[in-house]
C-alpha cells in the first residue's frame, strides 16, 4: 500500500521550484519575493541560489505545528529525532554537519555559538513564511552558514483586523491550542500593521512512562512606516518542557529525567532612505537560552547510575549596519559591517562532582555584495566578506551566483562560494568527560551547484539542482584522559541531485514533490581509525540518506479540503552505543510514512467569520521506524515485535482532530 501510495504521489507531479509559488498562485499568481538568499528583496524566480518557500498558510492547511515537520517537505534537506515529542532533533542540509546551518527568526541568530540548534524547540505558530537557501552563505551570515539558512518569518498585520483560534486534542494525550490577531491602520501619514501571538503544544508521549512534552510560546511582530524610514520589532519567546526515559543507548529505564528551557529573540530592524540611490539599514538582534537538564536518583535505593544536574545560560547580541546604492542597469551594491557578542555559562553536577566554564568571544567583519538585475532575463550577485574573531583571528569568504531565463518559460543557474564555522564553546572548553581544546581553528568548505527550472503553462513547475560541497578543517573526537579530545583534523565530501516540482490542476487539486539523491562520504578520518567513529575510513556520513521523497496531493475547495503526504527514506549509517558502553556502526532500514490532514467548513460561504473541523492523521499505516540507532533497532534480524521496544523508535500513528476558528 504505502509503495503504490508512494508511486501514485511521484507520478502525479512532480517537483517544485520553492512550495510557496504554488501558494501564490491560488491568489493573485504572482511571484513571491525571498530576502534570506541575498538580503534584498528579489523575485523567487530569478535569484541566483537555490531557494525553497514554505508559506504559513500551506502549513496551516496540513496542520503542521513544528518547523521540523515542515522542513521535512524540502529538497536536500535530511531531519534526525531522537525520538519522542520534543526530543532533539539534527538537521542535515545538503550532506552538511548538524552545525552547518545558520537558523535566524526574523533575522536575528538563535543557533548557540558554534552553529548547535535543536529544531524540535521552533513552531510554526504565527508564521508568514519559511525561507530555506541551500548552499554557503557567510558572506552574508558569517558562521554556521556553511551548508544553508533557514530563516522564520513571523506572520505580518493585515488591513482591519482579523483573528484566529484553532484548537485540537488526540492520541497520547495531544493537545494544542493557537490564538493570533493581527491587524493594519494608516493614521495620517504613517502606516502600521501589526501581529500577535500565543499557543501551547502539550502531548505525554507514546513512551511507557516519563515522555510528556510541553513547547509554550508568544509572538509579536510591529512594523511602522513614514515618509523615508521604517522599522519593525519582533520578538519570539518559547517556554519548554521534556521529559525524557531514555539513556544514551535508548533504553526506556528512566522515571524522572527532565529537560525544561525557555528562549527569548528579540530582533529590530530600521531604514531610513537617505536620497534616491542610498538607504541605510540598522538591525539589532539578541538570543538567550537558559536550559536546564536534571536527572537525580528514581528512588533512595538506586546508587548504580550517573546522577547530574546542569545548567547551561547562553547570548547572543549583534548589530549590523549596512548601506545599499542603487547603481545604473537596475543593480544594487551593498556593504556594511556586523559586531557580535556570543557568551555562554555551563556548570554541571553530579556524582563524579562538580564541572563547568564561562566563555565569551567577540567577531567584527566587513561585507559586500553586487547584485546585477540589468534586465528581466538576466540577475547576478558577487560578494566577500572579511570577518575577525579575537580567539580564531581572521577569515575570508566569497560567494558569486548568476541567473539567466534562456527562454520564457526556462530559467538556468549556477553558484559557487565558501563558508566557515567556529567551534563551539564545548569544543572549546569541554565539560567532565571531555577536554576542550581552545586551539581549535574553524571549519571551512567549498560548494558549487547548478540547476534548471521549467515551467509548462500556469500550472505545473519543475526544477533539478546538481551540487557538490567539499568540508575540511572538521573538528575530530580523539579520546584521550590527558590531552584535548578535539583537533581539526576530518574531510569530507557530498555531491547529488535535487529534483522538485509543482502542479496546480482544475477542480483545486494540487500536488507537489521534493527528491534527494545524496552521496556523502568521509574523504580524510582524521584521528578515526575505528569503523564505529563518526569519521570512520570511506563510511558513508551518519544519518544522511542517500534517497529521500516526499510527496502531496490534495484538493481544497470551498466545500473543505484533503491533503495526503508520502515520505520514503532511504537507507543511512548511523553509531549504536550499546549499554556495556561498546559502539558498532549499523545501517538503519529504509520506511515509508504517510500523513493525511482534513478540514470541513462549518460556517455558511460568505460569512464576515468562519468556523471549520480539522483532522490530522500522523503516520496514517502505523510505520515502525527510527531516524537514530537505539537499543533493539538497526540490525537486520530486528522484527516488528523488537522495533515497538526500541526507546528511539518515531513516533506512531497520532489521531488530532479539532475546530479552527476565523474572524
Amino acid at each position: 500500500m504505502l509503495r503504490r501510495l508512494a508511486l501514485l504521489a511521484s507520478v502525479a507531479l512532480v517537483p517544485a521550484a520553492a512550495h510557496g509559488q504554488a501558494t501564490s498562485r491560488d491568489t493573485a499568481r504572482t511571484t513571491p519575493v525571498v530576502v534570506t538568499a541575498t538580503r534584498s528583496a528579489v523575485a523567487l524566480d530569478r535569484v541566483p541560489a537555490a531557494v525553497t518557500v514554505v508559506t504559513g498558510a500551506q502549513l496551516r492547511a496540513q496542520g503542521i505545528t513544528t518547523v521540523a515537520d515542515a522542513l521535512r517537505q524540502v529538497p536536500g534537506v535530511a531531519l534526525a529525532q531522537s525520538g519522542s515529542y520534543g526530543t532533539a532533533t539534527s538537521l542535515f542540509i545538503r550532506g552538511g554537519e548538524s552545525k552547518f546551518t545558520k537558523v535566524l527568526v526574523d533575522g536575528v541568530p538563535v543557533n548557540e555559538a558554534g552553529g548547535a540548534f535543536d529544531f524540535s524547540t521552533l513552531t510554526t505558530d504565527n508564521v508568514e513564511r519559511i525561507e530555506v537557501v541551500r548552499g554557503p552563505a557567510s558572506v552574508l551570515y558569517g558562521s554556521d552558514a556553511v551548508a544553508g539558512v533557514v530563516q522564520i518569518f513571523t506572520r505580518r498585520g493585515t488591513r482591519g483586523a482579523n483573528a484566529d483560534l484553532v484548537a485540537r486534542g488526540g492520541s497520547f494525550g495531544s493537545a494544542d491550542v493557537e490564538a493570533s490577531a493581527r491587524g493594519a491602520a494608516t493614521p495620517g501619514s504613517s502606516v502600521i500593521d501589526w501581529s500577535v501571538g500565543a499557543a501551547r503544544h502539550s502531548t505525554d508521549g507514546y513512551q511507557a512512562f516519563n515522555s510528556r512534552f510541553a513547547n509554550g510560546s508568544a509572538s509579536g511582530l510591529l512594523r511602522a512606516a513614514r515618509g523615508p524610514a521604517d522599522a519593525a520589532l519582533s520578538i519570539r519567546y518559547n517556554d519548554i518542557a521534556l521529559h525524557f526515559p531514555t539513556d544514551g543507548s535508548g533504553q526506556v529505564v528512566d522515571s524522572n529525567a527532565v529537560h525544561r528551557e525557555d528562549r527569548l529573540a528579540l530582533g529590530l530592524d530600521a531604514g531610513l532612505r537617505l536620497s534616491s540611490l542610498v538607504t541605510m539599514r540598522a538591525t539589532l538582534a539578541s538570543n538567550d537560552v537558559h536550559g536546564v537538564t536534571d536527572d537525580q536518583p528514581d528512588s533512595p535505593g538506586d546508587s548504580l547510575g550517573y546522577y547530574y544536574d546542569t545548567g547551561d545560560r547562553t547570548r547572543r547580541r549583534s548589530g549590523d549596519l549596512r548601506f545599499s546604492l542603487a547603481l545604473p542597469y537596475a543593480s544594487q551594491l551593498t556593504f556594511g559591517g556586523q559586531v557580535e557578542r556570543e557568551w555562554e555559562a555551563s556548570a554541571t553536577s553530579s556524582n563524579f562532582g562538580h564541572n563547568g566554564f564561562t566563555a565569551s568571544r567577540r567577531t567584527s567583519g566587513a561585507y559586500a555584495q553586487l547584485l546585477l538585475e540589468p534586465t528581466d532575463r538576466y540577475a547576478a550577485t558577487v560578494g566577500g566578506r572579511y570577518e575577525h574573531n579575537e580567539r580564531f583571528g581572521d577569515f575570508l569568504a566569497w560567494r558569486g551566483g548568476a541567473s539567466v531565463r534562456v527562454a520564457s518559460r526556462t530559467r538556468i543557474r549556477a553558484s559557487a562560494g565558501t563558508a566557515f564555522r567556529e567551534p563551539t564553546f564545548l569544543e572549546n572548553y569541554g565539560s567532565d568527560f571531555v577536554i576542550g581544546n581552545p586551539s581549535l581553528q574553524p571549519e571551512h568548505s567549498f560548494s558549487v551547484d547548478a540547476g534548471v527550472e521549467q515551467t509548462l503553462g500556469d500550472a505545473v513547475t519543475l526544477g533539478a539542482t546538481w551540487f557538490a560541497n567539499s568540508f575540511r578543517d572538521l573538528i575530530d573526537y580523539v579520546y584521550s584522559a590527558t590531552e584535548p579530545n578535539y583537533v581539526n583534523l576530518a574531510r569530507t565530501r557530498s555531491s547529488g541531485v535535487e529534483l522538485e516540482g509543482r502542479a496546480e490542476l482544475p477542480a483545486g487539486l494540487h500536488a507537489d514533490a521534493a527528491m534527494t539523491y545524496l552521496d556523502a562520504r568521509v574523504v580524510n578520518p582524521g584521528a578515526s581509525t575505528a569503523s564505529a567513529s563518526v569519521f570512520a575510513p570511506d563510511a558513508r556520513l551518519l544519518r544522511r540518506p542517500m534517497h529521500t521523497l516526499d510527496a502531496g496531493v490534495g484538493v481544497r475547495t470551498s466545500r473543505g479540503a484533503l491533503d495526503v503526504r508520502v515520505r520514503r527514506v532511504g537507507p543511512r549509517d548511523d553509531v549504536f552505543y550499546a549499554p556495556d558502553f561498546s559502539s558498532s556502526r549499523v545501517v538503519l532500514p529504509a520506511y515509508a510514512r504517510v500523513d493525511l490532514s482534513a478540514d470541513l467548513p462549518v460556517t455558511p460561504r460568505g460569512s464576515r467569520g468562519t468556523a471549520a473541523l480539522t483532522l490530522r492523521v500522523e503516520n496514517l499505516f502505523d510505520a515502525h521506524y527510527t531516524e537514530v540507532a537505539g537499543v533493539n533497532y538497526g540490525f537486520a534480524q530486528a522484527d516488528a515485535a523488537a522495533l515497538r521496544l526500541t526507546g528511539y523508535r518515531a513516533a506512531p500513528r497520532r489521531t488530532l482532530i479539532g475546530l479552527r476558528l476565523s474572524y
